[in-house]
């Protein structure tokens, strides 16, 4: 049996998404491409004190938006990371809201129907990433914090790497490359997890050891940069 432990990252995420196919031309439309004229065609970020939101549009007309929040580690059910939320919570997050975002924002996130809550994990980079003729690829060998967005793109690259090598041995070596798919893969991957865990304590202002918490309202262009 292989056991793995996921640590909390210290934060959650709200989050959902707006379906405005038939309402292209509504207010709340027209104010999110006014204040992001290149919505569609990147990522916009949006740093507050102790907080931060990315949102971006996603194919047939939907608005995908996350709003990350320092708490305490929720109580989860089972193995899901996601939590149910009541109305409650959904009216206290949208009062919230209008203390932090632009109104354009806040718009969409009131328009959104049933948001959700994601307590943020990740786990520290693995020792081995096979055991005799078991293997992991994708999230499985390197859980993730969302920030350095490479969660997919490392899972295809396992995939690949895996897949060149169990080729190039043949099933005779098996064990040959399934040694070489670790040797490529674990220092990148590795690397990967703690760049990612890096720029979420950054961004949601939290400590690290070698830099003061950072702050959007008092920061220098460089320290944002």
């Amino acid at each position: 049996m292989i056991a793995f432990f996921c640590r909390y990252s210290g934060y959650c995420a709200w989050r959902g998404v707006l379906d405005f196919s038939g309402i292209e031309d509504s207010e709340i439309i027209k104010g999110m491409r006014r204040v992001c004229p290149d919505l569609g065609k990147c990522l916009y970020y949006d740093l507050a004190s102790g907080t931060h939101s990315v949102f971006y549009e996603l194919l047939n007309k939907r608005l995908n938006w996350v709003w990350y929040i320092n708490q305490p580690e929720p109580i989860m059910k089972g193995n899901s990371v996601t939590m149910r939320v009541s109305n409650d919570m959904i009216k206290n997050m949208h009062e919230e809201a209008e203390k932090v975002w632009l109104p354009e924002f806040v718009k969409v996130i009131k328009e959104t129907k049933e948001p959700f809550i994601n307590a943020m994990y990740d786990c520290d980079p693995l020792k081995q990433i096979f055991w005799s003729n078991i293997v992991l690829i994708g999230d499985a060998a390197h859980p993730t914090t969302p920030h350095g967005l490479r969660s997919t793109n490392m899972s295809i690259l396992d995939a690949m790497v895996l897949g060149k090598s169990l080729e190039k041995w043949g099933v005779e070596g098996l064990l040959s490359a399934l040694e070489e798919y670790q040797t490529v893969r674990l220092p990148v991957t590795s690397k990967q997890v703690l760049h990612s865990r890096r720029l979420g304590r950054i961004k949601q202002g939290l400590a690290l050891p070698d830099r003061e918490p950072f702050n959007p309202k008092t920061a220098s262009p460089r320290d944002c940069q």
